[in-house]
C-alpha cells in the first residue's frame, strides 16, 4: 500500500507546525511549504496525492494555487482541502468553484481532517490494488468499471515496469 504524499501549504507558523506534526503523527509522508509560489514549484516537482492549501497564502493564494492545479494535465491530481476561516457559503462555493474537493474552517477540526485524508488514502489504495490486479500477468485485462483515468493510470504504471 503506498503511503499519501500531503503538501502543507500555510503561512502561519503555528497553523504550519500544527497541521505538519499531525501528518507525520498520522503515517504521511509531509512536503511543506510557506507561500502559493513555493508550494506551486513542489506540485511541478514532486507527486502530491493531498494538499492543505491555506486560502490566504501570500505570493499565490490557495485559490489562485487551486486553480492552476486544475489547469494542469497530470495522470491523478492532488485532492485539495482549503483551509480558512471564511465560513460564508459564497466563499465555500467559491472554493469549490476553483476546484477543490474538501473545505475546512479554521479552527481546523483535526479528527474531522484526519477522517477525511483516511477516506482518500483508503480510496487511492483500493484504485491502485485493483490497478495492480488488472496488470497482473496472466490476468485478463478487462476495462469493466474502470474510468478512462483509471485504465490511462494502469498504462502508465504498465509502462514504468517496462523501462
Amino acid at each position: 500500500m503506498k503511503t499519501l504524499t500531503i503538501l502543507v501549504a500555510e503561512d502561519d507558523l503555528l497553523t504550519r507546525m500544527t497541521l505538519e506534526r499531525s501528518v507525520v503523527q498520522w503515517g504521511y509522508q509531509l512536503v511543506s511549504a510557506v507561500n502559493g509560489e513555493a508550494a506551486r514549484e513542489l506540485l511541478r516537482t514532486r507527486i502530491i496525492d493531498v494538499c492543505l492549501l491555506d486560502w490566504d497564502l501570500p505570493k499565490l493564494s490557495g485559490i489562485e494555487l487551486c486553480k492552476w492545479l486544475r489547469t494542469q494535465t497530470t495522470p491523478q491530481a492532488p485532492y485539495v482541502v482549503l483551509i480558512t476561516g471564511n465560513e460564508q457559503p459564497e466563499d465555500i462555493q467559491k472554493g469549490y468553484e476553483a476546484g477543490a474537493n474538501d473545505y475546512v474552517t479554521r479552527p481546523c477540526d483535526l479528527k474531522y481532517l484526519r477522517r477525511r485524508i483516511a477516506a482518500v488514502a483508503d480510496k487511492l489504495n483500493r484504485q491502485e490494488l485493483r490497478l495492480e490486479k488488472a496488470d497482473s500477468p496472466g490476468e485478463q485485462r478487462s476495462v469493466a468499471g474502470l474510468s478512462p483515468l483509471d485504465i490511462y493510470l494502469s498504462d502508465l504504471r504498465l509502462m514504468r515496469r517496462k523501462t
